[in-house]
């Protein structure tokens, strides 16, 4: 089945958006006017598979964003996001024999939420480490989904241990904002800015804590479901979003298909067979990744045409403008002073 960077599919818990629409209300933004300001349809929180769309996540998180007059909302959001909103992954992490299996099963499974993250888990020394990467660039919710992330997996953890949690270090990859002293009111501590990725580390000795609801047969049951969904999602390949993110860090020389085989540890002619298994090509891949970079400059940048088609690997903006429109049916120009 193929799969692309599909900002269509229906991939983001329901239970996100509601927690979401529930805390803009408490805010003063009603959820009428939330939807009407996002251009989303509230029918998008009924679909039959309980999930909506990134696209539709996106539109209501930018409305909120930019009408709630709360800059730490995701923050704020993080700490609403506790086991129950997690669906089947969190009553798995509940029932776990200790906090070093619930991590684990979260890490085996994270996909099924929908994150817009990879993550990786890094033992060091005493502490151990977890590591959060953008699978795609988020532009202005960057910081917006760092926050609830790491916010919301510390929320948990400090419920599933039952007490505050020490010893705990903080950083991410975006500057500090205005309201910075707000992450020490969440995390108990400092947080650091400005870091190569998003991180949380814990002391190791929290991770063999047992937990007072462990239960091996809940845990067979979620892992089961886990799997299912994962199926259904198509989401669990791994090497295709090695490609991406490997593109991804490297905008403006972007490497052909045997350099980007090489840096993946593999051969070009595994690489293309693998990705001609998936419906796809390195060459739709790329292309992927330039559309979704190209929309994110002329939104969100005052960069001139010129500079983006070289940051996108073309050498001349003439042929940006013939890829660009054969991706959206607009030339560049267009695109950006219709851009809201």
């Amino acid at each position: 089945m193929k799969q692309t960077l599909n900002f269509t599919a229906e991939l983001v818990p329901v239970a996100y958006a509601e927690a979401l629409l529930a805390l803009a209300e408490e805010l003063g933004l009603p959820r009428a006017e939330l939807f009407a300001a996002a251009r989303v349809r509230p029918e998008v929180l009924g679909s039959p598979n309980g999930r909506l769309s990134f696209l539709d996540f996106h539109l209501l998180t930018q409305a909120a964003l930019e009408r709630c007059g709360e800059p730490a909302l995701g923050l704020v959001l993080g700490q609403r996001l506790n086991v129950s909103t997690h669906g089947i992954l969190g009553y798995a992490v509940l029932s776990s024999a200790n906090l070093g299996k619930a991590l684990q099963f979260a890490l085996k499974y994270y996909r099924v939420l929908g994150l817009s993250f990879e993550l990786e888990l890094v033992e060091q020394g005493e502490d151990l480490q977890l590591r959060a990467v953008e699978s795609f660039p988020m532009g202005p919710q960057s910081r917006f989904a760092a926050e609830g992330l790491l916010t919301s997996i510390h929320t948990i953890a400090r419920f599933l241990l039952g007490e505050e949690l020490q010893g705990v270090a903080v950083g991410f990859a975006h500057p500090a904002p205005d309201y910075a002293a707000r992450y020490a009111e969440v995390f108990g501590v400092a947080a650091q800015f400005e870091q190569p990725y998003h991180w949380l580390r814990v002391p190791r000795h929290y991770l063999q804590r047992p937990m007072a609801l462990a239960n091996p047969a809940t845990v067979q049951m979620c892992e089961q479901q886990c799997e299912a969904l994962l199926a259904s999602l198509d989401v669990q390949d791994g090497l295709l979003t090695r490609v991406r993110r490997l593109l991804l860090a490297r905008p403006g020389d972007f490497p052909d298909l045997e350099s980007a085989a090489s840096a993946l540890h593999t051969s070009g002619r595994t690489l293309r067979r693998h990705l001609a298994q998936m419906g796809t090509s390195y060459q739709q891949v790329l292309d992927e990744v330039r559309k979704r970079l190209a929309l994110q400059y002329l939104t969100t940048t005052h960069l001139p045409l010129y500079e983006i088609a070289q940051l996108l690997g073309f050498s001349d903006p003439s042929n940006f403008r013939r890829a660009f429109r054969k991706w959206t049916g607009k030339l560049p120009g267009d695109y950006r002073n219709e851009a809201p």
